[in-house]
């Protein structure tokens, strides 16, 4: 096939924080063009590691909307968020050294009781909403696609398509010379870049939230100095 090829390789997010991010707006630019003039068919070749879920929603959205159809391969990893935004295409394949994963949602909370109270409901949610993405292609019951994501399920290329999550096993050949088809894939590799994720999501939460008032660490900061000298002074034994 003779289609428009947009390579998406990044961590999915709302903002570009440290240079290797794919945003929402950047897709919907690749995709239409910054002037809306593309609506033909187009071939992504797709190699992410996951990244926020709101991020990776929106893109899902755009894809489905989109009025050409969406041919995505996998060439690398989708893991996590990456599934989600995958699943949108119209045919999905991925290559037969690739990797596909999906787990439960992580986050970062900070906080009180409540705080962590509404982020555990927020993740409960978002694995809600994850689930209904992959329910509408995958003819695997509810209860076990919400298992498979609970226990963190790796897939190859073979195990993706017999769960129903890819269409097929797309020929390395076929794919733009630029798509890095041929990429070795090392599954303790692509678990680290997936837990890089939420370290430097922490690092961020750590950087937003400031540093609570002196007053505040410590209710009692103690006695000054001067103050405990007069106090000894008053219980010293009288000299003799």
């Amino acid at each position: 096939m003779n289609l428009r090829t947009i390579n998406l390789n990044g961590y999915i997010d709302e903002e570009v924080f440290y240079g290797d991010e794919i945003t929402p707006a950047m897709l919907h630019d690749a995709l239409y063009g910054e002037n809306g003039e593309f609506s033909d068919d187009v071939r992504i070749i797709l190699n992410s590691y996951g990244g926020s879920c709101n991020a990776a929603v929106r893109k899902h959205d755009d894809l489905r909307a989109y009025p050409g159809r969406v041919h995505l391969v996998i060439s690398g990893t989708a893991a996590s968020a990456a599934t989600v935004l995958s699943a949108a295409a119209d045919t999905l394949e991925m290559t037969p050294a690739s990797l596909y994963m999906i787990h439960d949602p992580s986050t970062v909370a900070w906080g009180n009781e409540r705080d962590f109270g509404e982020a555990i409901a927020l993740l409960k949610a978002c694995k809600e909403s994850i689930l209904n993405i992959y329910a509408r292609r995958s003819p695997i019951d509810r209860g076990t696609l919400a298992a498979m994501m609970t226990a963190t399920t790796w897939m190859d290329a073979g195990a993706a398509l017999a769960q129903g999550f890819i269409d097929g096993v797309a020929d390395p050949q076929t794919c733009p010379t630029d798509s890095a088809a041929v990429r070795t894939v090392n599954r303790k590799d692509a678990e680290a870049k997936v837990r890089l994720w939420l370290e430097r999501c922490y690092s961020r939460k750590q950087e937003n939230t400031a540093a609570p008032p002196a007053a505040a660490q410590c209710e009692n900061p103690g006695v000054p100095a001067d103050q405990l000298r007069r106090r000894l002074d008053l219980i010293k034994p009288n000299d003799r």
